[in-house]
């Protein structure tokens, strides 16, 4: 993030100095004394030589984000943003600069006064601070990231547009002057003279993005029914297309398979069966603050539990959630038709509908589900609930267990965090040396910090895949939860009170759980902690088929940014993987049994944790250099600046969705699909089918 902020920030100071430094060349002219135009003159050489440290900063800043995360990271900038800047800033040093110094022994009279007007001293200012302004924009609002040609030349060209209505005017009054037609106006008209020229200025500027939006505006709108792969950008990951061939001669079917037909054994005997009613209902929470929620049996977060081995049946009815449900297994690799995407695995489920899950858990662990249908919304109001599948074997490795499931709540009363529907402090007795398992499920579309005060303890699963001789941690030590991430956190009770929290406040306020002993204690006393979990460093590496790999199958990269824009006819702040929204994103195409490494790099302004459906991921490098231990995710939080290498066996064949999950994210369009080669769409999206998966 570091990386990112200081970039922002430098642009910024760069488009301020430059800015100043024009306005204040072009009132050189107009200086009367000889003492004020040498303080005039110093002031603008050193401006324009801060000007220049900042311009050197920021190229710094950009070598280190390229050694630190690869060409990748840096290719937009220096493609499009770099010629802008060195386009700006070389009249600056070639000519600006050398006529200022020039000015040293002058003396205010016509010469002097040609001199200060000349545009060669007064234009490459401008030019400097329009392509500092140019390099901020992009940095925060329209982040450029494979870029072609014609998008560098198109900057280029707004560039050049933009920097003829300031010299213009600049160009009339050195005329003037030359010709001995110049007489100095009253301040207040040269003030009112040069915000004409910005205000004709922005509007020229303004004319060509409202051009540029037109055109975003009219390609955002979405298609009434589309299906959920786009053949126009399909990336085969450096490898041979193999059967998508067929896709283009998909008329004879061969070799295919539809996603209706990827159920999994359906024949099998069910071992455990449970219905959800999706239904509107009012919940109170624990302070009393209420809730119009969406819910699954009218229960905050209900749970489902079976055993590793079994075939579990889950019928889904919906009764009164009008645009209609799904449920998807967040985590879970089940059979492509059991996914729970509306318009890619199955159609949405209507209010008087109802659609039956079944697959055989075969993973153990902390799972959870949620409604994939328009999720942004459903999810926040309350369609979730907790998958805990047990191991095969009985395997009592605690005493206690507590699922905790983080969440924020629009009440009555404002905005509330909660763990299910205890926004307020929870108090549980535990006797001493009793081991205690906190399954932890981040239902929430930010990261959450978390502390457990007052033990030491150990986190043995990450995303439901156990972690191998995990290592004991201090009680001084935080760990942060991407959103839809779990961990399953264990430790032995002392004979003391221990805290689990949300946050970093030391406190007893707010959703969390007091353990205590014998007694109740009155206010017990904690120190926060200070450090922070790094899964990269923690137990014994991760062993699987992606793990001693050198060579992959299939490789693939997922730049991730942002930009202003429309989508679907609305604006808004967009996220982006390689610098397009959905349905223009690419779909990954990979065939049964291959490798695939993927690299993420966030050159965004927020965290982004991307959750690649019906597969787990191994974490391989972090920002370029292998890890120290490898380890096995499905919802993998990439921050700013940061970048990540990640590798998967393609053992599932499908159509997944690969998304980021801070829903409103997903919802502007970071979005994109994994396609096995020989699978045919069975569903639709948009309006028409009414399938709207998010």
């Amino acid at each position: 993030m570091f990386v990112t902020v200081a970039s922002m920030m430098v642009t910024y100071a760069m488009t301020v100095l430059w800015s100043i430094a024009g306005m204040g060349v072009t009132g050189l002219p107009y200086v009367k004394s000889h003492t004020r135009l040498k303080t005039s003159r110093m002031l603008l050489l050193w401006m324009s030589y801060a000007g220049a440290l900042l311009a050197s900063i920021w190229l710094a800043l950009i070598i280190i984000l390229y050694v630190r995360s690869g060409w990748w990271s840096v290719e937009g900038i220096v493609k499009t943003i770099l010629p802008v800047v060195l386009v700006g800033y070389a009249p600056v040093f070639l000519y600006a600069l050398p006529r200022l110094r020039g000015l040293r022994r002058s003396v205010p009279d016509q010469e002097t006064l040609i001199r200060t007007a000349h545009p060669m001293l007064i234009i490459p200012n401008y030019a400097a601070a329009l392509a500092s302004g140019i390099a901020a924009y992009h940095t925060v609002f329209s982040q450029p990231t494979l870029p072609s040609l014609l998008e560098t030349l198109g900057i280029l060209l707004l560039f050049l547009l933009v920097l003829v209505v300031p010299s213009l005017f600049v160009f009339r009054r050195y005329q003037a002057i030359r010709e001995g037609t110049f007489t100095a106006s009253p301040a207040w008209k040269r003030l009112l003279k040069f915000a004409l020229a910005g205000a004709t200025t922005a509007v020229v500027a303004i004319a060509i993005l409202a051009v540029q939006a037109w055109t975003d505006y009219r390609t955002s709108i979405l298609p009434e029914a589309s299906g959920m792969m786009n053949h126009e950008r399909i990336d085969t990951g450096g490898g041979a297309p193999a059967m998508m061939l067929g896709h283009q001669a998909r008329h004879n079917h061969t070799g295919m398979v539809a996603v209706a037909a990827l159920t999994g054994d359906l024949s099998a005997p069910v071992d455990i069966q449970y219905e959800l009613v999706a239904q509107k209902r009012q919940i109170t929470l624990a302070s009393g603050a209420k809730v119009e929620a969406w819910t699954y049996n009218g229960e905050v977060a209900p749970q489902l539990r079976a055993r590793q081995g079994e075939n579990v049946e889950v019928k889904l009815i919906n009764r009164d959630i009008d645009k209609g449900v799904t449920i998807h297994w967040h985590g879970y690799n089940v059979p492509n038709a059991m996914d729970g995407v509306p318009g890619m695995t199955q159609n949405v489920v209507r209010p008087g509908e109802s659609f039956t899950y079944r697959f055989r858990a075969e993973q153990e662990g902390t799972y959870w589900f949620h409604s994939h249908q328009q999720a942004a919304e459903q999810v926040r109001n309350g369609l979730f609930g907790s998958f805990i599948v047990e191991p095969q074997e009985e395997t009592a490795n605690s005493d206690e267990e507590v699922i905790l499931i983080n969440h924020n709540w629009t009440t009555d009363r404002g905005e509330k965090t909660a763990f299910g529907d205890q926004d307020l402090m929870q108090r549980k007795q535990i006797m001493p040396g009793k081991t205690v398992k906190l399954r932890l499920i981040n239902a929430n579309n930010q990261s959450q910090k978390y502390m457990l005060l007052g033990s030491d303890y150990s986190i043995t699963s990450i995303d439901g895949t156990p972690v191998r001789q995990p290592d004991s941690l201090s009680g001084q030590t935080a760990f942060r939860l991407a959103a839809g991430g779990r961990y399953d956190v264990s430790f032995t009770m002392p004979d003391h009170p221990v805290q689990f929290k949300l946050g970093e406040t030391i406190d007893l306020e707010g959703p969390g759980i007091l353990f205590y002993t014998n007694s109740l204690p009155n206010r017990p006393s904690f120190q926060a902690a200070t450090g922070l979990f790094d899964p990269s460093e923690y137990g014994e590496p991760a062993v699987n088929e992606v793990t001693a790999a050198t060579e992959f199958d299939k490789e693939f990269r997922m730049i991730l940014g942002n930009r202003m824009g429309f989508y679907n006819g609305e604006f808004h702040f967009l996220w982006t993987v390689n610098g397009e929204v959905y349905p223009h994103t690419p779909t990954f195409v990979v065939k049964e049994g291959e490798t695939i490494k993927t690299t993420f790099i966030n050159k965004s302004l927020s965290e982004h944790p991307m959750h690649l459906h019906g597969h787990h991921m191994t974490v391989l490098k972090k920002n370029g250099k292998r890890v120290k231990t490898p380890w096995v995710t499905d919802t993998l939080n990439v921050e700013p600046d940061e970048s990540y290498e990640v590798a998967f066996l393609a053992d599932n064949p499908g159509m997944w969705m690969d998304h980021c999950h801070i829903l409103e994210h997903a919802a502007v369009g970071m979005v994109l699909h994994l396609m096995y080669d020989n699978v045919m769409p069975s569903y639709e999206a948009g309006m028409r089918s009414g399938n709207l998966p998010e």
